[in-house]
């Protein structure tokens, strides 16, 4: 029997002379009423049914979400794994790179400066070099001065005093050599005394009153030819030739070093030229700036 309204309202009955068959109606009832029983139980059925079907369902739910989420944690942890190595791999090689870039420069600048050092040490060995240089022949000149000094002074010593000396009125005029001849005097060494009137010249001798008769006009005395030759001309020129040969060594090295204090100032090529052009006179200039500046550029 359908249970709807349908089948409720239009269900007919029986007509019996008092109304509907009363046995009719009791069969009908039972008969929905095991219809409302079947149905709940079956309602009933299906409700356990579709909650066990539901609770199926929301376990499977559940279990497929835990194992999503299990499954999403582990790729995470693991992707997160990857970033951490590779964000480690990334430091480790930027360190290991920096600290190779770093090694390289100190050493880089470790060479500098050492090669400055060695330039600076260079340069000073060079500069003591040159003062040493200096020192020895200011010291050598000194004493070749000295020497020259002492060998003029025995040179002296062994000529003696010259013969005959010449006033200065017998350069002035030699168209008299009367005259002239009146003023030579004859130096005798055994003469005990000299005039009183050469007191204010020590060197001017006077006539002896012994003395033979000066020649004639006309005729030089071979004494005279004798003082007028200049003797002791030699030894100077000789003496005055060493000094000047040492001077122009020393004016070498003095030069030198000016160039050199110049070029380590950072003074240009053709400054340091004039400057030295201006204050010294060197032999060859230009090779001298060719050393100096090739010492300093190293």
């Amino acid at each position: 029997m359908a249970l709807d309204r349908q089948s409720i309202e239009k269900k007919d009955f029986p007509i019996g002379r008092r109304g509907y068959d009363p046995e009719a109606v009791d069969a009908h009832l039972r008969e929905l009423a095991d219809e409302v029983d079947t149905l709940k139980r079956s309602a009933r059925q299906r409700s356990e049914t579709v909650a066990s079907a539901a609770s199926e369902q929301v376990r499977a739910i559940i279990s497929a979400a835990e194992a999503s989420a299990s499954e999403i944690t582990r790729q995470a942890e693991h992707e997160a794994r990857e970033i951490r190595d590779d964000a480690n791999a990334e430091a480790t090689r930027t360190r290991d790179e920096a600290n190779h870039h770093a090694h390289d420069y100190v050493g880089r600048v470790a060479e500098a400066t050492s090669a400055l050092l060695q330039r600076v040490d260079a340069m000073q060995g060079e500069l003591n070099t040159l003062l040493d240089t200096l020192r020895t022949g200011a010291h050598r000149v000194h004493a070749d001065l000295q020497l020259l000094e002492g060998n003029l002074g025995e040179l002296a010593s062994t000529a003696g005093r010259p013969r005959f000396e010449l006033d200065s009125s017998d350069i002035a005029a030699p168209t008299a050599p009367t005259a002239a001849a009146g003023r030579v005097a004859v130096e005798d060494p055994e003469a005990p005394s000299r005039n009183g009137s050469a007191a204010g010249d020590p060197d001017r001798l006077v006539p002896d009153p012994d003395a033979p008769a000066p020649p004639a006009a006309g005729t030089p005395a071979p004494d005279a030819i004798d003082a007028e030759a200049p003797a002791p001309a030699a030894p100077e020129a000789a003496s005055a030739a060493l000094p000047e040969a040492e001077s122009a060594g020393a004016n070498d090295e003095s030069a030198r070093l000016v160039a050199l204090d110049m070029a380590l100032s950072g003074t240009p090529r053709e400054e340091t030229d004039r400057y030295l052009a201006e204050h010294f006179d060197l032999a060859d200039r230009a090779a001298l700036l060719d050393e100096v500046y090739a010492s300093v550029g190293g």
